[in-house]
């Protein structure tokens, strides 16, 4: 796919449902791969920086209207869905991951159990830090930042400052 707003060196391969508006701007050496059972639906005026990839398999990702990707960021696998809200910016080397491996059963190799998926809700004007992790399940609230390197592995309020590994509250926003 080739068009304006998406350097030639970005690479973009749908099998599945896609909408990218010609308003959004896929800059060089970004990936986005949605395969057969994937959906991405972005909103208007996302920017997706150099070097970050966003892999639906399957599952599916919206954004709202002026959301951004850090350079290196990973989105991965939203297998059971991702909703990042209008005016979010996600930094640079952030990782989303929807899915986990199954672990439980022994004597079957973890690649071959069935994977645990969560919806990962980014609310309305949150700003996820450099290289933060958000986890599968996770809801961040309107307002919300991220501190840059925390490891979001629980729900975060509105209006709340979160850091750490797992992160914690630190304060909010006045």
């Amino acid at each position: 796919m080739i068009r304006k707003g998406i350097h030639p060196s970005a690479i973009v391969e749908s099998y599945g449902a896609a909408r990218i508006p010609e308003s959004t701007i896929i800059e060089p050496l970004a990936v986005v791969y949605i395969g057969e059972r994937g959906r991405l639906h972005l909103g208007e005026m996302n920017t997706i920086y150099p070097g970050a990839t966003i892999r639906i398999d399957r599952g599916w990702m919206e954004t709202g209207n002026e959301v951004s990707f850090g350079s290196g960021c990973h989105i991965y696998e939203p297998r059971a869905g991702l909703s990042i809200g209008e005016h979010s910016m996600i930094g640079g080397g952030v990782l989303i991951c929807g899915v986990n491996h199954g672990y439980s059963a022994q004597g079957i190799p973890m690649r071959q159990q069935p994977f645990e998926a969560a919806p990962i809700v980014i609310g309305r004007d949150v700003w996820v830090g450099m290289g933060a992790i958000i986890l599968p399940g996770v809801t961040l609230g309107d307002g919300a930042i991220i501190a840059a390197g925390a490891v979001v592995t629980s729900d975060v309020a509105a209006g709340a400052v979160v850091s750490g590994v797992p992160a914690r509250l630190a304060k909010f926003r006045k």
